[in-house]
């Protein structure tokens, strides 16, 4: 028998990115949001902890959040769970919309009912944490207000179901490298991801547009040069109010308007001749970090041509463990 789950995207619709801690860890403010963007992860036990994906670009070794999941798991418990997974992507990866932690989160969910663990979501979020920093939001989804490192979480009233125009150029975004990016930067902007929350909670979705914000989201763009264009043929659109989600690259925007993808699209590319991303150009450079040796490039290069742009909605979120008849 083998169980599925599905398991949402999230963005930031306000991040605050506040000061850099002594153990390198930077303190957070976001009003996290799950999207109706979804991978599907199903499991079975086996002889030994595996994953395979329709995704090739992933690795399927325990750099995957979902196997580096279940081996915190195994460590918390002291007690091996082996099990079989099948990853089916469709959340973008390095996109900053955290399909790997949804992914790690799915994981968790996933082996606490194979395995008959009954430990609570709060056990879970512990774990979680300790696989990475989306991770313990995930086991939660719908939306709340992030702090701390990203542990310390409350659930906050969901929005309605607006619509959300998401765009991902081709290429991802290292985080590691985007917050030393920060650390290197100068006049950043922040942002009360508080302000957004009373706007939603009153549902008004024109105060909650005024509100979005993302202290990334101007340094980033400014070492991308395709997201400039993307936030300018935006407001040619007559969309404003483009923030960014995560630490990028992937843009978004709140709007009602689902018909806006194909004249959005043939806009690009005339801006964009042939789809040749500059950042997919540019010679590899890295700038030294503290180790010797530690490059870390921002940019991710991208192997596709084409944008990914979706139109999705905010959704609330609840957990529903399927069976699945094979993996």
């Amino acid at each position: 028998m083998s169980n599925s789950i599905q398991v949402n995207a999230k963005i930031n619709l306000c991040l605050d990115v506040k000061s850099k801690r002594e153990d390198g860890y930077h303190e957070i403010e976001s009003l996290f949001h799950s999207i109706g963007v979804s991978d599907t992860l199903t499991i079975k036990k086996a002889d030994k902890k595996t994953l395979v994906s329709n995704n090739r670009q992933m690795p399927l070794n325990e750099k995957n959040l979902v196997l580096k999941a279940i081996t915190k798991l195994e460590e918390e418990l002291g007690t091996e769970l082996n099990c079989a997974f099948n990853l089916e992507k469709r959340i973008p990866i390095s996109a900053g919309l955290g399909g790997g932690s949804a992914d790690a989160a799915g994981a968790l969910i996933l082996a606490n009912h194979l395995f008959d663990l009954r430990l609570s979501l709060e056990e879970l979020a512990g774990v979680a944490a300790k696989v990475g920093a989306d991770v313990p939001f995930m086991l939660y989804g719908g939306s709340c207000l992030v702090s701390g490192i990203g542990d310390v979480i409350e659930r906050s009233t969901p929005a309605p179901s607006w619509g959300v125009l998401l765009i991902k150029p081709p290429f991802g975004i290292r985080t590691k490298s985007a917050y030393d990016l920060l650390d290197a930067s100068e006049d950043l902007l922040h942002f009360d991801p508080t302000k957004l929350e009373q706007a939603i909670e009153r549902r008004n979705y024109h105060e909650a547009k005024k509100n979005l914000g993302n202290t990334f989201t101007k340094p980033i763009v400014e070492q991308c040069p395709s997201l400039s264009i993307i936030m300018e043929t935006l407001d040619e659109l007559g969309i404003g109010a483009v923030s960014l989600s995560g630490s990028g690259p992937t843009l978004f925007a709140l709007t009602e308007d689902s018909g806006i993808i194909e004249e959005l699209e043939a806009k690009l590319e005339k801006k964009i001749p042939n789809w040749q991303w500059t950042e997919n150009r540019l010679p590899y450079r890295a700038e030294r970090r503290s180790e010797p040796g530690d490059f870390r490039p921002l940019v991710i290069r991208g192997r596709d041509t084409k944008p990914w742009i979706h139109f999705a909605r905010l959704t609330d979120f609840s957990w529903q463990i399927e069976n699945a008849s094979s993996l």
